[in-house]
This record gives structure tokens, sequence and C-alpha cells, in this order.
């Protein structure tokens, strides 16, 4: 068997894969990440890396594409959410990796369309999470929709990365390098449960005063 191009990166991928899993960060019912490895090059989750594997992979589970969804290296079963990446890492020079995931708590947003509010210092400076418009999942029109959020909100994306709702499916988020996607994705998350239990901590403030 050839060797597999970008081993140190496919090995830190397979790492974040199993944290999301693990956090609870996706679930079975999907993900994906992907990172740009070279100009026109894209190392990329398979599909089903969840429902099938439980993000358990292995290095030559992960495939190299073009821009194109061209399958440069690789098995043949790439995820149909890869347009969504590909469209982004082409359009976006100052991305390097994006990660969709399934957060257990962001999902309760997610489901509702709703905005996630920041309310923690860790996403302070990157404001609430803002809500994409809404796209049948694995279509063209979802990879659109999401290209033009992070198009319209480019001056913050360019700072520090970007993440956005999925309505009724789940969290996108982009970033220079894919450790600052998944620590986007996980400072979301505490944002979402901060939000989901704000009502039983004033609660608990009103019994003490009480």
């Amino acid at each position: 068997m050839a060797e597999l191009s970008y081993m140190d990166r496919r090995l830190e991928m397979l790492e974040i894969i199993r944290f999301l899993y693990d956090r609870k960060l996706t679930n079975a019912a999907g993900g994906n990440l992907s990172e740009r490895v070279a100009e026109n090059r894209v190392l990329i989750t398979p599909t089903m890396m969840s429902e099938h594997h439980r993000c358990r992979l292995n290095p030559e589970d992960l495939m190299i594409i073009d821009y194109d969804c061209n399958i440069i290296e690789g098995p043949d079963k790439l995820s149909r959410e890869s347009k969504m990446h590909t469209m982004l890492l082409k359009n976006f020079p100052e991305f390097g990796a994006v990660i969709h995931a399934h957060p257990q708590f962001s999902m309760c947003f997610a489901a509702f369309s709703q905005p996630i509010p920041s309310v923690t210092e860790a996403t302070m400076k990157m404001g609430d999470c803002g809500v994409i418009h809404q796209a049948w999942a694995y279509s063209e029109e979802l990879a659109i929709r999401t290209n033009e959020y992070f198009m319209n909100n480019r001056e913050r994306a360019q700072k520090m990365g970007l993440e956005g709702i999925l309505p009724q499916h789940g969290i996108v988020a982009a970033a220079p390098t894919l450790n600052k996607a998944y620590s986007i994705v996980e400072r979301v998350e505490y944002d979402a449960m901060a939000n989901i239990f704000k009502p039983a901590v004033y609660a608990a403030q009103e019994n003490l005063h009480e």
C-alpha cells in the first residue's frame, strides 16, 4: 500500500474527531471535518463517520479531495456535505479548517433556529452565534447559504474565525486551524449550556433570598 500523505495532519484530525464524539460535541446523526493541506487539496472525513464508526477512524479512512470534490486519495465514500466545506475553504483563504457538528446543547438552539447568545468570557470577543438561512441538509443550497452567511460576517471571520447555526441540523465553525475551529465549537457549546440552565440558576438565587 502506498504511503499516506499528510500523516501528521491525519493524526491530529483523528484526535479531534474522537474529542467531538466523546465530549458530546457531535452524535451518531453526523458531523464532518475538513482541513486545507495544500492549495486546492483538502483533507476531509468520509461519510457516516459517526453513524457507522462512532468517530473511531483510521488514517487511511480520511480522504484528500480538491475544491470540486474530486477524490485524489482515499476510499470512495465522500460525505454529501463536502461541498459546504470546500466552498468555504476555496472562498476564504483566511480559513484553514471547517468543522460541522451536532453538539448536545447547541442542538436545542438549532432545533428552533435560534441564535446562541454569548454569555461567557470565552466567547465575549466572538459575540453571539448567529443563524444561517435554512436549507435542506446535503443540498447545494446549504453550501451556498453557509457561504453567504460567512461572507456577510467576513470582518469578524478574518479576526478569529466564525461559527453559525444550521437550522434543525447543527453547527458549523471555520477558523485558521483545525484546533481553533474545535475550540470555537466547544466554547459555543458551553454558551448554549449556560443559556439553557439560566432559568434554573435564577430560580435558585430567588429561593436563597426568600
